[in-house]
């Protein structure tokens, strides 16, 4: 006999092809020498709305070690269902083991309890002790093979690799430069012509709108002051950027002069209601022009630029 079963019905007032649930306890072999695995295995057939729970036989073996167990949920005809857990059985000495009772609940509260069978481990045999003490013929010795390190694929795979790293990181840090480059503001000097640029093409000194004009052109003096020279333009009173120009010293005296001339004049303009004449205006823009032009930083030399 290759397997030990037992089955038990809870029929619930039904015939048994139509039991709600059904279970089924195997041992696979029931006697085993004590150098193979017995599979124990509970199977419940049950419809497809009842929970069931399977017991947790760790340790119920009568001391035999479970090497592995697998769960498995099969679908069957009618609506049914069938649970199963495997326990593979690991003994080491000869004997027989007791295996608990298999305790499975079901519904609310109902149970079924199926008596286990025992495990028997068995000595060897005298063929079996025959057969495991015959060997295989002592082959003969076997050359070492060389250390991977020492192979002239591990070599080359290891130049092959240090040349991808150096052009990933090559490639990485000339990719960073142009998106830095992207992302990085414009210079002062070229928001300044851009703004001028605009300015002169609204043509509000030729249409007589001398105020926005004026507005307009000293803010692109102003803004352009404090992004080239850090010098708070924007918020300070023609006097109070006047007098920090010349106690910071970024300016020469010559600029100071040409700026200071300028804003005096754009003051009568937005304060004391002076209204200039077109050549003052166009006067007026090509004195920013220029100062823009002459503040503009010398470019570095190739050789400079290259070292940084």
């Amino acid at each position: 006999m290759s397997a030990l079963v037992v089955m038990g019905l809870v029929l619930a007032g039904a015939a048994a092809a139509d039991a709600p649930v059904e279970v089924q306890v195997t041992l696979e072999p029931p006697v085993i020498p004590f150098h193979r695995q017995a599979r124990y295995t509970i199977a419940v057939d049950v419809a497809g709305d009842i929970e069931v729970k399977l017991p947790d036989m760790i340790g119920k073996f009568g001391g035999v070690d479970v090497h592995d167990v697998k769960r498995d949920i099969k679908p069957l005809k009618g609506e049914r269902k069938r649970v199963t857990e495997t326990y593979i059985l690991d003994p080491i000495l000869a004997a027989t083991y007791p295996i608990a009772p298999a305790q499975v609940l079901w519904g609310e509260g109902s149970k079924i309890v199926l008596p286990s069978p025992a495990l028997r481990v068995r000595n060897l045999t005298e063929a079996e002790t025959a057969a495991a003490e015959r060997f295989e013929p002592i082959a003969g010795p076997v050359s070492a093979p060389k250390p991977f390190w020492l192979t002239w694929p591990f070599w080359a795979a290891l130049c092959a690799g240090v040349v991808l790293v150096v052009c990933a990181v090559m490639y990485w840090l000339r990719r960073r430069e142009r998106i830095e480059r992207a992302t990085s503001p414009p210079p002062a000097w070229q928001v300044a012509y851009e703004r001028l640029r605009e300015l002169d093409q609204r043509q509000l000194a030729q249409s007589g709108n001398f105020e926005v004009y004026y507005v307009d052109l000293s803010a692109i003096l102003r803004y352009y002051i404090e992004d080239r020279f850090q010098l708070r333009a924007p918020e300070q009173t023609t006097p109070e950027f006047l007098g920090e120009a010349a106690s910071s010293g970024v300016l020469s005296e010559v600029h100071q002069r040409l700026v200071a001339s300028f804003l005096r004049h754009c003051d009568r303009v937005k304060f004391a209601q002076y209204r200039p004449m077109l050549e003052e205006m166009e006067r007026g823009f090509e004195v920013v022009l220029r100062f823009v032009d002459e503040t503009v930083p010398e470019p570095k030399p190739v050789a400079e630029e290259e070292a940084a």
